[in-house]
């Protein structure tokens, strides 16, 4: 079953995306969006992890106006609204019908955004689609020659050939399942979809001559989320005090001179105060780049980080250890309100690389 935490910290609700923010007011609320952890790995092959910054990002108002429509990744960092009632949700993929191999993950929450304050969420992913498998046995495939399994809803149909196996994802609610052969339709059987199911249904036939007797066993499976409910990070306990509980870079941009575990993926270097290096070569051994995303490329989202130690420097400079991009490390130093533009961290002491 594939599992993953998507979560999102808001403090609070986004203006258009083309539109230029506002000043901030006393009156007016914040919203900062991230991920306190990233996605968890998936449990099974039904598809890859999801990019998270390609994820879909919606946020409307109570009376419905779209404050921001947009890539996850490409939201603001930092966003100001009036005080009200605000709907958030985000999705991994639009999905509009029956299809092979297209999950669809989210989630959506209400919001009060009241006078100044830093409303904190959580996004819980998961699947709000349904999948079905089918195993189809030789004794069914020789009743129905020359068949194929039609699963039909109403807002599609998709077909479901005896060699295929695939999982076909569909819309939660009634699904009739039909085997068309030689352009006749035979109903099977129906089944209701609830949302995140899995289903693998074995299709068997009877040794009966009457073409309208089968036999059908289903397994069904409830995909099954970690929940890691967060409200900012201390919920969990972290507090960047040991690295099992490192701080996202979100979470460590608001501990200016803290000592603290940070964790975050490796995404590039030969940093100015206006532009990072995503690809190599690399020509700086004196620093790195970090985000909370390993497919990162907006300067800034990123953590800038000092390798001043030798032994540090030796470890984690990217002219010497290219492999090290798309790494998770945990690094322990001093969080910095600006190193090359960017909240960051200097005098980095102690390193873990995943």
């Amino acid at each position: 079953m594939k599992r993953f935490v998507l979560m999102g910290v808001i403090s609070s609700i986004l203006m258009a995306a083309c539109q230029e923010l506002p000043e901030i007011t006393e009156k007016e609320s914040l919203i900062s969006l991230n991920f306190a952890e990233p996605l968890k790995s998936i449990q099974t092959k039904v598809a890859e992890t999801p990019d998270t910054n390609a994820f879909i990002l919606l946020i409307t108002s109570i009376a419905g106006d779209t404050l921001y429509y947009g890539k996850y990744g490409e939201r603001p960092d930092i966003i100001s609204v009036p005080s009200g009632t605000y709907e958030l949700r985000v999705e991994s993929v639009k999905f509009k019908g029956p299809a092979f191999d297209f999950p669809q993950y989210g989630d959506k929450k209400i919001v009060i955004a009241s006078n100044g304050e830093k409303v904190s969420v959580s996004f819980l992913c998961k699947l709000l689609n349904s999948g079905v498998k089918m195993n189809i046995s030789e004794r069914f495939r020789q009743k129905y020659l020359n068949g194929m399994i039609l699963l039909r809803q109403k807002d599609g149909d998709i077909y479901y050939s005896y060699t295929e196996d695939r999982v076909a994802y569909m819309s939660t609610g009634n699904v009739e399942f039909m085997c068309e052969q030689d352009s006749n339709k035979i109903s099977l059987f129906n089944k209701v979809l609830g949302a995140g199911e899995l289903l693998t249904i074995n299709l068997d036939a009877s040794s009966s001559k009457s073409s309208s007797e089968f036999i059908m066993t289903v397994d069904t499976s409830v995909v099954r989320i970690y929940e890691n409910i967060v409200v900012g990070e201390k919920f969990n306990g972290n507090d960047g005090s040991i690295s099992e509980k490192a701080l996202s870079i979100s979470s460590a941009k608001d501990k200016i001179g803290e000592v603290l575990w940070v964790w975050g993926y490796v995404v590039g270097g030969d940093m100015t105060s206006s532009s990072i290096s995503f690809t190599p070569p690399f020509k700086k051994t004196s620093h790195i780049a970090i985000a909370e995303s390993a497919s990162q490329k907006n300067r800034e989202n990123c953590f800038s980080v000092e390798l001043s130690k030798t032994e540090i420097k030796a470890a984690l400079n990217l002219v010497d250890n290219v492999t090290l991009i798309g790494k998770k490390v945990l690094l322990y130093g001093v969080i910095n309100g600006s190193y090359f533009g960017l909240v960051g961290m200097k005098n980095v002491s102690e390193y873990k690389i995943k």
